[in-house]
This record gives C-alpha cells, sequence and structure tokens, in this order.
C-alpha cells in the first residue's frame, strides 16, 4: 500500500488576500498594549433601551470622535517617494468582517467613511448588511474580490502604491484606523499585523462595566504618550456623546436595513 503524500490546495480568494495584508502589514513597526476602559453606564444605557446599537458601532463612532479631538489618530506614515505623514480631514473606520463567502469563511475589510457624522442606527445598519449581504451588493466587499482576482504582481503594485504613495487612498481605501472583535475568543491578541496606524480590538464589558481593550499604533507616526491620552480621552467619549445617543439618539429597527454600501 503506498504512503500518502497529502494534497495540493489552491489558494482561495479569501486566503490570498490575507497573504496581501500580511504582506503589507510586516512593515509596520506596530506597538502594542492594552487597557480596560470603564463603560458601566453605557453598559446599563443599553440594557434599557430596546434593541440597542452593538458594541462594534459603538466602538466604530467613539473612535471617529475621538479622533476629531486627537487628529494624530487621522495620521499614516507614507514612504514613498520621500518619508512623510498624511492627515486626512475625516477618519475611516475599517470594519474587519467575518462572514461565509463561496462554502468558506473569509475575513473582509470594509472603510466606513466618517462614522463621527454617522447616527449610530446608520453605523449598525451598513455593518449588519455587510455581514449578511450578498457580497456583490457592497462596494467595499466587491472591489476586494475583484481586486484579488488580478495577478498577484499587479494587485501587489496597487495595494503598494496606495499604502505608500497616496495618503488619501490610503486613508480612504485602508482606513485611518480598524477595529475588531474579541468576544468568543477566550484570549489575548500577542501580536497585530495589519498596514493601519491605529487597530483596536475590543471584548465583551465585565460585571464591573470594565471593557478589555488591545491596541497598536505606528510607532513612525505618534508615540506611546498619544496613545495613553486617547484611550483616557475615548472614556470620555463613551461616557459623553455615545451614552447620551443611546440613550435619546435615532432608534434602531428590529430587523437592519439591507442597504447597499
Amino acid at each position: 500500500m503506498s504512503e500518502s503524500r497529502g494534497k495540493t490546495i489552491p489558494l482561495s480568494l479569501p486566503r490570498r488576500w490575507v497573504g496581501d495584508i500580511l504582506h503589507f502589514g510586516k512593515d509596520v513597526p506596530i506597538i502594542t498594549g492594552e487597557r480596560g476602559v470603564r463603560v458601566k453606564k453605557l453598559v446599563a444605557a443599553r440594557r434599557s433601551v430596546s434593541h440597542p446599537p452593538s458594541w462594534q458601532a459603538i466602538i466604530l463612532k467613539a473612535v471617529g470622535l475621538l479622533s476629531e479631538r486627537v487628529p494624530e489618530l487621522r495620521r499614516s506614515y507614507l514612504s514613498r517617494p520621500w518619508a512623510r505623514l498624511h492627515e486626512m480631514p475625516y477618519s475611516v473606520g475599517t470594519v474587519v468582517i467575518d462572514r461565509e463567502y463561496e462554502g468558506e469563511r473569509a475575513v473582509f475589510c470594509a472603510p466606513l467613511l466618517y462614522p463621527e457624522r454617522l447616527p449610530l442606527a446608520e453605523i449598525q445598519r451598513k455593518c449588519d448588511a455587510w455581514k449578511v449581504g450578498p457580497v456583490a451588493d457592497h462596494g467595499p466587499l466587491r472591489r476586494q474580490v475583484r481586486t484579488t482576482k488580478l495577478p498577484k504582481p499587479i494587485r501587489r503594485a496597487m495595494w503598494g502604491f496606495g499604502l505608500n504613495w497616496s495618503g488619501y487612498l490610503k486613508g480612504r481605501y485602508f482606513g485611518t484606523f480598524a477595529v475588531n472583535c474579541l468576544a468568543g475568543m477566550r484570549g489575548r491578541i500577542t501580536q497585530m499585523c495589519f498596514p493601519v496606524t491605529t487597530y483596536l480590538y475590543y471584548g465583551v464589558p465585565e460585571k464591573d462595566g470594565t471593557m478589555p481593550l488591545q491596541f497598536g499604533f505606528d510607532h513612525r507616526v505618534y508615540d506611546g504618550y498619544t496613545c495613553a491620552k486617547a484611550i483616557g480621552i475615548l472614556e470620555e467619549v463613551l461616557s459623553g456623546p455615545i451614552l447620551d445617543e443611546v440613550l435619546h439618539g435615532q432608534p434602531l429597527v428590529a430587523t437592519p436595513l439591507s442597504a447597499a454600501a
């Protein structure tokens, strides 16, 4: 009986675009840290309203509002044709989405323009539509699929131009910050690799009203002091304008609208 040598499995589109993310993310000198963020009042507020916004929508808007007060969070490092920083006039939050695509789990990255200007209800509707709607109906997801179908040299050249040469393209299509969730992992992220300036993982609030938050930032753009200051201001934003909107803002509908983005 001959010994099995296994089999070759071609890279699917999701495996290819994750490879592209890691290829460019490994060149970003990310500094990581973690801190508990106090959200006890916000936890109570979400329990007091019907169909509360998700923590994903809350964190996206909160970091957008934070970026108005801490402009360093809207900046990115560009290496070509010379080293410099670029500051976007508004924030772009990249939503990391885990969903099914062509029979396998896939991680999509959808940039959400100026979340600080959008109602929480609208952010929620967009995120829900990206998670469950047909990929072909949503521009950010459709663009990720279309780009990954290109030959590797062409798409890597496109990624490289957008990330290293043009501050506008980097902010618009890759985001000024990215948000992901730790819920259900029962562990900690020990390494982050993503080609944006700021990356945040948030967890489910604990019984004492503290939300675990892990973060990474590009040390070429700002320093630890700025990051620590920003996390402190984030608590103020969550307990101020975000809390007010959860209690008194536009109500969410029971069934999210599946509008194309």
